[in-house]
């Protein structure tokens, strides 16, 4: 499975540094990631929506570009954008509204693409990007982190039942979803030295049981 994670910052907004940030993973690992200036600095065209955009163009355009196989999710914590993109909401803003239609573009060429709302926590690889760029732009420090949790992806090569179970005596939460011969898993877990461990090595307990 193919997972593009995206944000955008404008700091002041608007009328500030606008930046944006996303990555993309195979397999709950990452393969690439990008970071840059949404627009002109401090102009009318920086807005914090203009640079989400951007953050999800960018990640369009790798994936278009590459066209990586099986199925694509993208995910953001901006509820606006996936609704717009998904045409639950209409654009009406003239200043979204071209960002909008190249984004739509980009998904002509990716036939299996879906996209889902995540809480910002879930999305903190990405907002780490958008504040990179912001600090690299402005020569300030990065802004303080926004979540100390960190999302794990992981597949297992176990059924969803097993892989529950074992999370229950592992004492991890996290949500499990049917894959073919496999399970995708994810975690939140703490951003701390081998918080990992424990996952890890139920993967390994799991994967060798079969």
């Amino acid at each position: 499975m193919i997972e593009a994670y995206f944000d955008g910052l404008c700091d002041p907004n608007p009328g500030g540094v606008a930046t944006y940030g996303f990555l993309i993973k195979r397999d709950g690992k990452k393969i690439h990631e990008g970071h840059g200036l949404a627009c002109a600095p401090r102009t009318p065209q920086a807005t914090n929506n203009v640079a989400e955009y951007m953050g999800v163009i960018k990640a369009l355009e790798w994936l278009a570009t590459h066209k990586p196989a099986g199925p694509i999710v993208i995910r953001g914590d901006s509820d606006l954008i996936i609704r717009q993109i998904k045409g639950e909401y209409k654009v009406k803003s003239p200043l979204l509204a071209p960002l909008h239609r190249q984004a739509t573009d980009l998904l002509e060429k990716l036939p299996d693409v879906e996209f889902e709302w995540v809480q910002r926590e879930r999305n903190a690889d990405a907002d780490r990007l958008t504040n990179l760029a912001y600090a690299e732009y402005t020569g300030k420090s990065m802004k303080a982190p926004t979540t100390d949790v960190m999302t794990v992806d992981l597949i297992i090569a176990a059924p969803p039942g097993v892989v529950t179970e074992g999370l229950r005596k592992a004492k991890l939460k996290g949500k499990v979803t049917a894959l073919p011969d496999a399970s995708r898993v994810q975690v939140d877990l703490p951003v701390q030295p081998d918080a990992i461990a424990p996952l890890i090595a139920l993967k390994r307990r799991l994967e060798g049981s079969l």
